[in-house]
C-alpha cells in the first residue's frame, strides 16, 4: 500500500517537472536559434520536444537551415 501511494506521488511530481510554459519555450527557442544562426542560415524558430522518463529529460531540437555557412577552425 506505502508503495503504490509512493508511486503515484512520484508520478505526480516527475510530470509536475516535465511541464515547460509556452513563455519558457519561446525564449529557450530564441536562445538556440541565436547560436544556430552563427552557423547557419535558418528558415525560422528551431521546435523542441520535451518529455521526462524516469526522472532524466529527453530534449530533441529540430530545425531547418537554407545554407551552411563557411567558418575557419581556429588553431
Amino acid at each position: 500500500m506505502i508503495t503504490e501511494r509512493f508511486k503515484r506521488i512520484n508520478d505526480v511530481i516527475q510530470a509536475d517537472k516535465s511541464v515547460m510554459s509556452e513563455g519558457c519555450k519561446a525564449l529557450v527557442l530564441q536562445d538556440f536559434a541565436e547560436k544556430f544562426s552563427e552557423y547557419f542560415d535558418l528558415n525560422g524558430l528551431p521546435r523542441m520536444e520535451l518529455t521526462c522518463k524516469n526522472g532524466a529529460y529527453q530534449i530533441q531540437i529540430a530545425f531547418e537551415a537554407e545554407r551552411i555557412k563557411k567558418f575557419n577552425v581556429l588553431k
